[in-house]
């Protein structure tokens, strides 16, 4: 669904904390929807590392504040609905924020071409990732990607986290998981359910190389770059 038509920006911000990088969401979403700029794709990262609410969660309900505290992990609300998200310094996140004339208007088909964008990037990794209904992207039935959006009058925001790396124990004691998932059962059995770019390739790739293979596949699919 390339459109050679439409203009892009590209922003990497680098690294900023949960509270500047929420706000740059909401600030290009509204300038977007405003026309005061382009298309634009960010590639976002957080220092220090975060937790994520949805937007219609409860804070109280989905993270183990005491413990965030503790361990300088910082808190705060995505503008996107969805479950609360643990982002480590190493997650990369990726985010396409439009007018709805670039893509599909219908919603379930807008997730599949995006997602798709996404996997093209990391096929050319090497990784055989795949599309989960209804936004999720797995390789061989393990969760690598989670993606959301949101929308403000003609221009949509969609988002998408890729782990690179995954500390298990600081995410189950951040989120509000019940204690008896934090077994080395349950660990394990997490595992199975989630991946990373470290456990597919065997190492933690350059972040240059995994931005520059997301660009390609969004490059391919809407003309990104």
């Amino acid at each position: 669904m390339r459109n050679g038509v439409q203009n892009w920006r590209l922003l990497d911000t680098g690294k900023r904390t949960a509270a500047e990088n929420m706000c740059l969401d909401e600030t290009i979403l509204e300038a977007r929807a405003k026309g005061v700029v382009s298309n634009t794709f960010r590639f976002l990262q957080f220092q220090p590392h975060c937790c994520l609410v949805g937007f219609h969660q409860s804070v109280e309900q989905e993270i183990r504040e005491d413990y965030c505290a503790r361990k300088r992990i910082h808190i705060n609300r995505r503008i996107t609905g969805g479950g609360t998200i643990y982002f480590g310094e190493d997650t990369l996140g990726w985010e396409l924020i439009a007018g709805k004339d670039v893509a599909s208007r219908d919603i379930l088909g807008l997730y599949r071409t995006l997602c798709d964008a996404a996997i093209a990037g990391l096929r050319s990794l090497g990784i055989e990732a795949s599309f989960r209904p209804v936004n999720d992207i797995e390789v061989k039935g393990r969760k690598i990607s989670g993606t959301g959006g949101t929308e403000v009058h003609e221009a949509f925001l969609f988002q998408g986290t890729l782990l690179i790396d995954l500390d298990i124990q600081t995410m189950l004691r951040a989120l509000r998981v019940p204690t008896e998932k934090l077994k080395d059962k349950e660990i394990y059995s997490l595992k199975e359910r989630m991946t990373c770019l470290k456990w597919e390739l065997g190492e933690v790739p350059p972040m240059k190389l995994v931005k520059d293979a997301i660009l390609k596949g969004f490059g391919e699919t809407f003309g990104v770059g």
